[in-house]
């Protein structure tokens, strides 16, 4: 039977002149499909190369010192982090273009869209505006669920009226996660207990505006979840989405296993969730069926963006491998109904997607 998913290698890393030690999540970014950014030391001048996977044989090196660097999901423009110090350069044009002293060091950093840098720090988050000579700005303080977390991941709706925080910390023999999912109208926050997430607009069929949803996993002592919930009061004439649970299967043999990275297809409306050790689920959202489940990597795949060609997931493994998987559309419909023996999904995945 075809799989109901394509697999497709992009670039391996070492084949374009980065070495092995720098490729991980303290030295490589990935804030988009479009460009990879690596840290590394060349003899012993540090240097930034930024790969346009566009143009992926010819990477751009810059002798720049930074802890750390992320490029803009859209633009040649690239958030260097020197100490307590965050600046924003455009390559092209060789400028500065803003730069703000910290009180407290950034641990953690990520482009929430194409104009917001956020800045994580012990204590509390900060969203950075590209527009005009704009500080940062303080979102919301850390909640003590998260207390000696190492954090992993930050997330935003697409309006940025909900915003998440994702820890994750050792304990008992198991890696176990921590979320903080804050609300900019209400200023409250709720602690959640999850590995990874994302937000999507998803529209409930009947309703005539698009809801908020969060889509969360998460590994306890007591098996895998994956959580698919509606964020605030769904305005009139919405009806509420109705909150979705599945479990997350773990094979025996992945005991220390846990879920690493999601990535929501706005085309398809489908989760797809990678763990730790490389497997790949694939969840429709609404219902948040597993529609498919297989191990894609031998190695960790530690930072995944969406995949715009096909609206996939895209991410690099700790060997440099450059690989993505999509929805197939020829194929996943005749999957859901042949080998699922799921009628009512396959009619449901067809429909709302014309195939």
């Amino acid at each position: 039977m075809a799989l109901p998913i394509r697999f497709q290698e992009h670039l391996q890393l070492q084949n374009v002149g980065i070495n092995v030690p720098a490729i991980g999540s303290a030295t490589l970014t990935m804030e988009s499909d479009k460009f990879i950014c690596v840290r590394e030391k060349v003899a012993e001048t540090a240097q930034v190369v930024i790969i346009d996977l566009a143009d992926a044989a010819n990477p751009f090196r810059r002798p720049i010192t930074a802890d750390s660097a992320i490029m803009n999901p859209a633009s040649k423009v690239i958030a260097l982090k020197v100490g307590k110090s965050v600046q924003i350069f455009n390559i092209e044009m060789k400028s500065r273009m803003k730069a703000h002293n910290m009180t407290d060091e950034v641990i953690f950093w990520k482009w929430v869209n194409v104009n917001t840098v956020a800045l994580v720090t012990e204590t509390s988050v900060y969203h950075w505006s590209m527009e005009g000579d704009s500080q940062p700005v303080k979102m919301f303080d850390r909640h003590s669920n998260l207390a000696g977390c190492q954090i992993i991941s930050y997330r935003a709706d697409a309006a940025l009226k909900w915003l998440l925080l994702i820890g994750i910390t050792a304990q008992q023999n198991r890696v176990a996660g921590s979320m903080q999912l804050y609300s900019v109208e209400r200023k409250v926050s709720q602690p959640l207990e999850g590995h990874t997430a994302a937000f999507a607009q998803f529209l409930v069929p009947g309703n005539t505006e698009p809801s908020t949803l969060l889509t969360f996993a998460v590994r306890t002592p007591t098996g895998g979840k994956l959580h698919v919930i509606e964020v605030g009061t769904p305005t009139a004439p919405n009806q509420p989405f109705q909150k979705k649970t599945v479990d997350v299967y773990f094979p025996p043999e992945a005991q220390a296993d846990f879920p690493l990275a999601m990535q929501v297809s706005t085309k398809y409306d489908v989760v797809y969730l990678i763990t730790k050790f490389g497997y790949i689920h694939v969840y429709d959202l609404e219902s948040a069926t597993c529609i498919f489940m297989n191990r894609i990597s031998a190695e960790t795949i530690f930072v995944t963006a969406v995949y715009e060609a096909t609206s996939g997931i895209i991410g690099v493994n700790r060997k440099g491998q450059v690989l993505s998987v999509s929805v197939d559309e020829k194929t996943i419909v005749p999957y859901i109904r042949d080998t699922l023996h799921n009628p009512d999904l396959a009619l449901r995945i067809a429909t709302r997607n014309g195939l």
